[in-house]
């Protein structure tokens, strides 16, 4: 699945920071799937979970628009993270027609479990560049998250092509 571009080609750094992306984005699916199993959720909950974890408590609302869901999808999702002991429902006390949906104590303790030693390397790694440099990343990070999230958009706008299976 190679896509070299003209300015790749040009320059070997626009290539090799391309590779370690995907790279990248290979590791850290695969250490999703490991937390999705010490949490013992799938990975959708996992990932409502992480939105859940950052946001704050959010209204049920919004967490199903931040996972593409239908309100009554996420409620399902909701459900099971209420049962593992992760997450709750509270009514939100500026508006008592909305339910937020917030973290539990056992969400953080299991977060810093299966993520605490990979965060202190991360603040370890970050705090050997200078804040110059680190603002340079903090740049480069979010316009390709905003490039991700374009492109995501872009293709849930397109017609789906053909299934691997009508392919062969």
């Amino acid at each position: 699945m190679s896509s070299d571009s003209p300015q790749a080609a040009e320059r070997p750094l626009v290539a090799a920071v391309r590779d370690g992306l995907r790279s990248l984005s290979t590791e850290i699916d695969h250490l999703d799937q490991l937390a999705a199993d010490r949490f013992g959720l799938n990975r959708t909950d996992l990932r409502a979970l992480d939105v859940i974890g950052q946001a704050g408590p959010v209204p049920a609302k919004e967490l199903a628009r931040a996972l593409g869901f239908t309100t009554g999808g996420v409620t399902t999702v909701i459900d099971r993270l209420e049962q593992a002991g992760y997450a709750r429902r509270r009514p939100d006390p500026g508006d008592r027609r909305r339910v937020l949906v917030e973290p539990t104590a056992l969400t953080r303790d299991r977060g810093a479990e299966v993520f605490g030693r990979l965060i202190a390397t991360m603040d370890g790694v970050a705090a050997s560049y200078q804040d110059a440099e680190l603002a340079v990343i903090l740049d480069f990070l979010g316009r390709w998250r905003a490039a991700v999230i374009d492109h995501g958009r872009a293709l849930a706008q397109e017609e789906p092509g053909p299934t691997a299976r009508s392919r062969s």
